[in-house]
């Protein structure tokens, strides 16, 4: 079953506030079947990692390949090229809990989203050099699932939102590098635009105060805080990079002076 959304646009481009008429469909089998999983308990991570009663774990296989599949993520996968790994579906299911904290502390809801993100589909697919074959409500789901994942974390090692108190990622030591290592690769990316849209629409009717440390906190901040971990840059050196990927950020941080046109 799906419904037919139509939005008001000139063309498509990475402002999400300009318009075009386009008919979106929204398969709401769908999306009820991402809201099952968000109310699902995780069957493959125990929650008991969490509480610190485990502890002894298995070692993920990608962690005992000394060479070879540089690429590839170890834990989490983000965007399509790496999608469906089995190696990373403990995250996978974890990913739809983030998902949940997110809509529920910002009473937004998935068909939002989706319809938001819709209309930036063409933009989307153009941002990966290989052609994407995931059909329109698979990619849709990805960059929803994908994209909350990524901001609710930024959110929590920010300290603007708390960890829940099962959370394996605040509790077990081994998976927050891997978390880092992985949102570093630079096949595991989805568009920075799509963090950004994202981001705006919880930040638009957020009740909370949106000043962190003094400042009035963005994407870019609450990327650095996160990466801060292992690159120790300023705040103010990233504070109107314009990027196009998660990546790219990474990389004019790192460099701060190698393309001064971004600045």
């Amino acid at each position: 079953m799906a419904t037919n959304l139509t939005n008001q646009t000139h063309h498509h481009n990475h402002d999400h506030n300009h318009d075009t008429t386009d008919v979106i469909s929204i398969d709401v089998n769908r999306l009820e079947a991402i809201q099952k999983k968000i109310t699902t308990e995780p069957t493959i991570l125990s929650k008991a990692v969490g509480r610190g009663t485990s502890s002894i774990f298995k070692v993920p296989n990608s962690f005992t390949q000394v060479n070879g599949q540089l690429y590839q993520p170890q834990i989490v996968s983000i965007g399509p090229l790496h999608h469906g790994l089995t190696h990373v579906q403990m995250m996978e299911e974890h990913k739809y809990q983030y998902l949940g904290q997110f809509l529920a502390r910002h009473d937004l809801t998935l068909l939002t989203l989706f319809q938001t993100l819709a209309r930036h589909e063409p933009d989307i697919r153009e941002s990966y050099s290989e052609t994407i074959d995931f059909e329109t409500q698979e990619l849709l789901e990805m960059m929803v699932v994908d994209g909350c994942f990524i901001i609710e974390l930024f959110r929590k090692v920010a300290k603007i939102v708390p960890f829940q108190g099962d959370d394996p990622i605040a509790s077990m030591s081994w998976i927050f590098p891997a978390l880092l290592r992985d949102l570093h690769r630079l096949e595991n990316q989805i568009p920075y635009f799509v963090l950004q849209i994202l981001f705006d629409l919880s930040d638009e009717i957020d009740d909370c105060d949106n000043n962190y440390e003094g400042l009035k906190y963005n994407l870019a901040t609450l990327c650095l805080d996160f990466f801060n971990y292992t690159l120790q840059r300023p705040n103010d050196v990233i504070w109107s990079y314009k990027v196009s990927l998660l990546y790219s950020l990474l990389f004019l941080i790192t460099i701060p002076n190698f393309f001064p046109q971004f600045t």
